[in-house]
């Protein structure tokens, strides 16, 4: 992993209510990490998925916020108009948000 500025590997993608891949293009390898943008003035969720074996259908990914005694797999939650950068999540993986058009993507490498 790259411990230094944040290099992207693809392109940014609009995820919104509906399962989207965020692949690292032409790069022979996958990303390490992912720059995740929250675009709205409200707090919200996002999850995602390992990207499917070659030529299969994208998984179904369900956003759902934790609840006390009820954990959310593979969600994170995001204050609203905000950046982070996310190491450890499955090259190409599929990401789905609680909201339409609630965050940017990035495929990367960095902090």
């Amino acid at each position: 992993m790259n411990n230094g500025a944040f290099t992207p590997f693809g392109a940014t993608v609009l995820v919104g209510l509906t399962e989207v891949q965020v692949g690292s293009g032409p790069r022979a390898t996958g990303p390490t990490a992912y720059r995740i943008r929250n675009v709205s003035a409200s707090a919200q969720y996002i999850s995602w998925a390992p990207a499917a074996p070659l030529g299969g259908a994208a998984p179904s990914i369900t956003v759902t916020a934790p609840t006390a005694g009820v954990p959310s797999n593979s969600t994170l939650g995001f204050l609203p108009n905000s950046v982070e950068v996310v190491g450890g999540l499955p090259a190409n993986a599929f990401f789905k948000a609680d909201a339409a058009g609630a965050f940017e993507v990035t495929p990367g490498e960095g902090l």
